[in-house]
């Protein structure tokens, strides 16, 4: 062999050395970070057979390597879901429509000793593979649904300290509420026991006017007290189907009894064609509606007689639009920033929670709260509602 054979062989050998070299570290580098994860990853064939894991997954699950190769991924899966997943691969492989691949989803798994968990899956495809093979990404989001759960639990703790809140300020309305019926009730009576002593022969028809007034007015009384024990009383997020024009009303009973309202009158405007529904947890929505009210009386603390207008009208068929307007001084630019920030407030006392409380609560309808100023002189702040559709029922949400 001559000097240049020799040259372009030694090469080629060098060459190809490198080139496997370059494989295997890769190859390496690939193993490592495939282990290294915190997620799990699990290469599974067309039928669901376990040919693959990481280190992750031994941990999640609970399972030794031995344990889970060569077995079917539903024994990862809680009852409910094993039929559907088998059913989702053999879709994909026959149609190509996608139901799980190349998507997340929040799902529920089982580890080896049964303890159901929440996960968030990825699912795709190995593409150039020598047979049908899916990889799964497995995240455990059992810390995030833990915090999730918790902020859920505090915003209905902040919003029951404002019920609260209200309360103690509406303390000088329920005397002025009460007071009337109760004074009702003692008048009547006594004008039907004079009646009884001066008649000697009772006629049961001069008494049944009377004695229908002391009822009627022990029914508003009671009615009151209902009413603020509602407010009151220790709420879970509970969403049923409700009329809105019949909220707003049942709102206005509960804005009456705070002294303020005695200076203002409430006018209520809508478009409707017929009665809007709402699928809302009724006392959350009473309680933005009867703040952004009361907020809008302070606002005219200066202006008596002035109304209060209540709006709702459709944006579209699936969303309503409620607003509360005033004729008081208006927001300045730097308030307007800060209106929904928790503890801002420019009120000379308060805590600075009841819009931010409001926000909370309409962003976990699915709607949106906002401020604009009125055209001539005021305020203007709505919210947005998804109206009712036949798929959803009563019950938590």
């Amino acid at each position: 062999m001559d000097k240049i054979g020799k040259l372009t062989l030694a090469h080629f050998l060098s060459d190809k050395d490198s080139d496997e070299q370059t494989v295997k570290d890769a190859s390496s580098r690939l193993i490592t970070i495939f282990n290294a994860t915190p997620d799990a990853f699990i290469i599974i064939d067309q039928t669901g057979i376990i040919e693959l894991i990481n280190a992750s997954t031994e941990t999640m699950f609970l399972y030794k390597k031995h344990q889970l190769l060569g077995k079917n991924i539903s024994m990862l899966m809680p009852d409910s879901f094993k039929n559907a997943h088998d059913g989702y691969l053999l879709a994909y492989l026959q149609t190509g429509k996608t139901n799980i691949i190349g998507k997340g989803r929040k799902l529920r798994a089982v580890k080896s000793n049964g303890h159901e968990f929440p996960i968030f899956l990825s699912v795709g495809e190995v593409k150039n593979s020598s047979h049908t093979q899916f990889v799964g990404i497995i995240s455990d989001i059992s810390e995030q649904e833990k915090y999730q759960a918790a902020l859920v639990q505090s915003q209905e703790k902040l919003a029951e300290a404002t019920r609260l809140s209200s309360m103690g300020e509406l303390a000088a309305g329920i005397a002025h509420e009460i007071t009337q019926p109760l004074a009702a009730i003692a008048s009547y009576a006594q004008a039907s026991k004079r009646i009884i002593t001066s008649l000697k022969t009772v006629d049961a028809g001069i008494i049944a006017g009377p004695l229908e007034k002391i009822c009627e007015q022990a029914i508003r009384a009671n009615e009151v007290v209902n009413r603020l024990r509602t407010l009151a009383k220790r709420h879970t997020a509970q969403r049923e189907k409700v009329v809105l024009y019949h909220l707003i009303h049942e709102t206005l009973d509960l804005a009456k009894m705070d002294v303020r309202m005695l200076d203002h009158n409430v006018q209520i405007d809508f478009e409707e064609d017929h009665p809007i529904e709402l699928f809302v947890d009724p006392i959350q929505i009473q309680q933005v509606l009867l703040n952004l009210i009361r907020n809008a009386a302070d606002a005219m603390e200066q202006e008596k007689g002035m109304p209060i207008k209540i709006q709702y009208r459709a944006l579209s068929a699936k969303e309503i639009e409620i607003s509360v307007m005033d004729l008081g001084k208006g927001i300045d630019a730097e308030a307007n920033i800060n209106i929904f920030t928790p503890f801002f407030t420019t009120k000379k006392t308060g805590m600075g929670m009841g819009l931010s409380v409001c926000q909370t609560i309409i962003h976990a309808h699915g709607g949106r709260i906002y401020y604009r100023p009125r055209a001539n002189k005021g305020s203007i702040f709505s919210f947005t509602l998804p109206v009712f559709t036949e798929n959803q029922s009563s019950g938590n949400k």
